[in-house]
């Protein structure tokens, strides 16, 4: 199972490019086949006896065990699939109790985290990721001696760079590259528009659809407009756009909207919104360390009027 041919090999890498919109049940379905263990079966004299007879003894099946087969069949497909999907790829250091997942195809290590999960992760060069709750980041398990390359999929992650002149660091996301040669800052892909925020040190950010690009000082973030295709740089609040990673959940004159999106990623609940007319005028101001759902939503009720209900993982908010 981990020790794929080329061809099989390069036929699931060709159908996975064509199929992006599926690499997600792809990974699940590799993590759950390389969670699997098998022994080999070796029977002696006796057993082989007691199979024979077994088999001799075999009669037809009756209506009832046909259904109960066609069941186990339908199970020995999925398996089936399951595990020749898995035998694409290679599985290095993986623990079914270690989340977020951790998948190897080529070497490159894919790490993903749900709602509501978030995670450090060390690199080969001393480099650390903050990765957030709904996020995935895709790099080397050992970075080639030329450059060190890291894809933020999905999401938004903080890195901490080591300094290497000889090699420069570069963030990839679908609009732009951050190349920097040590420093941190932070890469939010989440909004409309996607940022990239320095908090030390120097970055440059290269558009993908063009060879322009841009430099950003300590304390300036990058807003990148996916529509109009342009930056628009400022200064931030340091403590909102990087909190998250010290465990702060901060809203700054915060929209209903977008109240709702963060609660649903940064504690990884269902949330259900059950109100007349649509919620207008809504801004909350708020910041919070390490605080349960329901803490911050009895903090908001003080100072906008909503009704709430928690039930298993589900919130429901009505008016």
């Amino acid at each position: 199972m981990n020790d794929p041919t080329p061809e099989l090999e390069k036929k699931w890498n060709e159908w996975l490019e064509s199929n992006r919109d599926k690499e997600e049940l792809f990974n699940q379905a590799i993590m759950i086949a390389n969670s699997l263990k098998f022994e080999e079966f070796k029977a002696d004299s006796g057993s082989k006896r007691r199979i024979l007879e077994q088999i001799k003894a075999y009669e037809k099946p009756t209506s009832k065990t046909k259904a109960a087969l066609g069941f186990w069949y339908k199970v020995a497909a999925v398996l089936a699939v399951v595990i020749s999907t898995a035998s694409l790829l290679v599985v290095t250091d993986y623990d079914l109790d270690d989340y977020p997942s951790l998948l190897s195809r080529n070497n490159i290590l894919i790490k993903q985290n749900v709602d509501g999960v978030k995670s450090e992760h060390l690199l080969s060069d001393g480099s650390k990721i903050y990765l957030n709750s709904g996020s995935s980041i895709e790099y080397p398990e050992i970075f080639s001696s030329g450059s060190r390359i890291v894809k933020l999929k999905k999401g938004e992650a903080f890195f901490e760079v080591a300094h290497d002149s000889l090699r420069p660091f570069i963030v990839q996301t679908a609009e732009y590259d951050v190349e920097v040669l040590g420093t941190e800052f932070n890469v939010n892909t989440n909004s409309h528009n996607s940022s990239t925020a320095l908090v030390s040190g120097k970055v440059r950010l290269n558009f993908n659809s063009s060879d322009l690009s841009m430099e950003l000082a300590p304390g300036q973030i990058a807003t990148y407009d996916k529509n109009l295709g342009i930056f628009e740089t400022s200064y931030f609040d340091v403590l909102k756009v990087t909190g998250w990673k010290d465990g702060y959940l901060v809203f700054q004159n915060a929209s209903f909207d977008e109240v709702i999106e963060k609660l649903r990623t940064w504690y990884g609940v269902k949330i259900s919104v059950r109100v007349d007319q649509p919620v207008t005028n809504w801004s909350y101001t708020g910041s919070f360390k390490d605080k349960s759902l329901e803490e911050v939503l009895l903090n908001m009720k003080t100072l906008r009027r909503f009704e709430y209900q928690i039930k298993d993982n589900s919130l429901i908010i009505s008016n």
